[in-house]
């Protein structure tokens, strides 16, 4: 799990993420957004009711998420704000791929050093 300081509150998502831009990939679907206030970056990872019915489940995706972004959030710029939503509840898939993926999606987005 990330630290505290490096997960997005409800207030930031409400405030900031409405005009956020959005990238999908094939299991997320990323808003990220900068804003200069943040002293680091803020990442927050979802799952709906859609995606893994199960609240078992949705923690479970949750905590692997915040698991594949520890290895990249030293190199997020410390401004973006992300919030990172699953679109296919695959538990089968290994960190080292999420985490391959998520790098591809931060590249692309232009947050990744």
């Amino acid at each position: 799990m990330l630290p505290k300081h490096s997960r997005l509150t409800k207030e930031t998502i409400e405030r900031h993420l409405i005009r956020a831009r959005r990238l999908k990939t094939s299991r997320f679907l990323v808003l990220y957004t900068g804003i200069p206030q943040i002293s680091g970056p803020q990442v927050s990872f979802t799952a709906s009711k859609k995606v893994a019915p199960s609240a078992v489940l949705r923690n479970k995706l949750r905590r692997r998420g915040y698991s594949a972004m520890k290895p990249l959030i030293h190199r997020v710029s410390p401004t973006a704000a992300l919030l990172i939503s699953y679109t296919s509840p695959d538990i089968k898939v290994s960190i080292a791929e999420l985490t391959a993926e998520l790098e591809k999606a931060l590249l692309s987005t232009g947050f990744l050093k």
